[in-house]
């Protein structure tokens, strides 16, 4: 297991100071997905959404491994009458 860091980066920054251990990209994929849907969850019940931010996950070195634009964490419909 190796120690990754998720990054919330955009039009705000904010680090994740402790990291955690994970096994395999599958793994930081599914972390990162699920940690960009509950930051998305709690400003949808707030009446926004903001989808210029993104999860950065990073080693302990600083090297990103994976990016999940929030825009790519979500399908969106709209009804054709509100296009």
């Amino acid at each position: 297991m190796a120690l990754r860091f998720f990054h919330l980066r955009g039009v705000d920054e904010v680090l994740d100071q402790t990291g955690c251990e994970v096994d395999g990209l599958d793994i930081v994929r599914s972390t990162a997905l699920r940690a960009a849907r509950d930051v998305m969850s709690g400003d949808v019940r707030e009446g926004k959404l903001d989808l210029r931010l993104r999860i950065d996950v990073e080693t302990q070195d600083g090297a990103v491994i994976y990016s999940l634009p929030f825009a790519r964490a979500i399908s969106l419909f709209k009804n054709a009458e509100a296009a």
